[in-house]
């Protein structure tokens, strides 16, 4: 499974934070803007978006992060420090010192200007995508624009030049005379030595820590996301940017091109709305309760859980999974509710934890859908086939069906009542217990190397794990997802 797929459970808390934390920089050698841009190498393919966050409502959640306790608490500890470091010169400095050219610090301009309009921040998928998101706000106010024209007039130290959005041909070789100027300009702002590259064209403002990821995102049209009444943070992922097995699993949920996770700001929560998005295919997905079974399964500290109500064929075979998928199937059908669970891992050294759980009956195709030279640790419980990708993952699910661990039925009620709901695909995230598996994980090797665990990142776990729980429901109606969501 891809993994970039299932991150969009850590973009739910961490999106809000992209927009400032994408100041962070490196140092760099300052250039005089007397000396022509330097030239970007671009590549051949056009980066595909594939995770967009829409801040709708940016007041409220600047506010919502200014006034979150959890968030004051962090900063404080060792947790927010070790964050902070890098970035915190660059938002606290102040105007006085720089030629007196506003008041106040960076942070204000950033927050109460440059993005108080609705803004988006990006990531892109392919060959030539740097791994770095950029900010992009689409309709700046003057007050925006402002804003821009200011840092582009006390903090740019030096300027890139592309001849061409990337995938595209480049421009032809003038006869003779001097080459034409590049068609895509991007200013390097440099500030308490730490580089922010920005860009203004066609009436979009574009921030990024990388020139080239802000000449993708110059040159790409994401499409619009209105928001709802109650959604002011809007999470969407287009099956496109994540590869064949992204593609495959939106074709088996008959998934439209972009699915979104709506969320609203309520004082200084984050409240999930629920999931939303067209169905390309509405005779892929059912709705129902999910058994108690099924939610037996899922162990109470699992990262992230996928719950989908498949409408499949009665009988699940190869043939009648492809005539079904091809949509030329004219038996009948039954409802498969399933679930997906993964736990994502801080070392890239350490084995990929996913679980499938799938309705007994159809062991013989699902036995040979496993059957690749990848070994899964294969076992039966609840009523339910469960692979897993470890057999520590597999044992685990299995014990929460014989009671012998806590299951996502004895965890937070108001996240287990919201599964029992009746959904027809649904996201769960336990964000404690994924962010502090993540950083214990990332920092297991030095405490090894040191003979004992670090007092600082223990302390830093304990707070994450205070982290709430998120869910996301959709069902299906007609040719759309009707949106609920919970949280503990």
């Amino acid at each position: 499974m891809n993994q970039r797929i299932l991150l969009v459970a850590v973009l739910l808390v961490s999106a809000l934070g992209i927009a400032v934390a994408v100041v962070l920089g490196t140092k760099a050698t300052t250039t005089s803007d007397e000396a022509p841009p330097v030239e970007l190498v671009l590549g051949d393919e056009r980066p595909v978006p594939s995770l967009w966050a829409d801040v709708h409502r940016p007041r409220k959640v600047w506010t919502m992060l200014r006034s979150n306790g959890w968030l004051a608490r962090a900063l404080r500890e060792p947790l927010g420090q070790g964050a902070a470091t890098g970035w915190a010169g660059f938002l606290s400095s102040r105007g006085n010192d720089m030629a007196q050219a506003f008041k106040g610090v960076v942070f204000d301009v950033v927050a109460e200007r440059l993005l108080a309009d609705p803004f988006r921040v990006v990531f892109f998928a392919g060959p030539s995508a740097t791994g770095t998101p950029a900010i992009v706000v689409p309709r700046p106010s003057s007050s925006a624009s402002g804003a821009f024209e200011l840092f582009e007039r006390v903090a740019r130290h030096g300027r890139y030049g592309a001849p061409r959005c990337p995938g595209e041909e480049a421009p032809l070789a003038p006869a003779a005379g001097r080459p034409p100027p590049p068609a895509l300009v991007v200013s390097r702002w440099l500030i308490a030595e730490h580089a922010v590259f920005a860009a203004a064209k066609d009436g979009r403002i574009v921030l990024s820590r990388s020139p080239a990821a802000v000449v993708q995102a110059l040159c790409v049209t994401l499409p619009e996301a209105p928001p709802a009444a109650e959604t002011d943070l809007t999470v969407s992922f287009s099956p496109e940017g994540f590869g064949r097995e992204a593609q495959l699993a939106a074709s088996l949920l008959g998934l439209g091109p972009v699915t979104r996770l709506d969320f609203a700001v309520e004082k200084d929560r984050l409240e999930p709305r629920g999931l939303r998005g067209d169905l390309a295919d509405p005779g892929r997905l059912d709705a129902a309760e999910p058994p108690e079974a099924l939610l037996r399964l899922i162990p109470a500290d699992a990262g992230v859980v996928v719950l989908a109500t498949l409408r499949l064929p009665e009988t699940l075979t190869r043939d009648s999974l492809r005539a079904h998928l091809s949509r030329t199937y004219r038996g009948p059908y039954r409802a498969r509710p399933v679930a997906v669970i993964w736990n994502p891992r801080g070392d890239d050294k350490l084995a990929t934890e996913v679980a499938v759980a799938w309705p007994e009956g159809d062991a013989g195709l699902l036995r040979e859908a496993f059957s690749g030279p990848n070994p899964m640790d294969a076992r039966q419980a609840c009523g339910y086939e469960v692979y897993a990708s470890t057999p520590a993952l597999g044992l685990a699910v299995q014990q929460g069906c014989e009671g012998k661990v806590p299951s996502l039925v004895h965890g937070s009620p108001p996240l287990a009542n919201g599964l029992r709901q009746r959904l027809s695909v649904a996201v769960a995230a336990n964000l404690g217990a994924l962010l502090s598996r993540l950083l214990g994980d990332a920092f297991a090797r030095e405490a090894a190397s040191r003979g004992q665990a670090s007092p600082d990142i223990e302390a830093a776990r304990r707070l994450l794990e205070e982290l709430p729980s998120f869910g996301l429901r959709g069902v299906a109606e007609g040719h759309a997802l009707v949106p609920g969501g919970f949280r503990s």
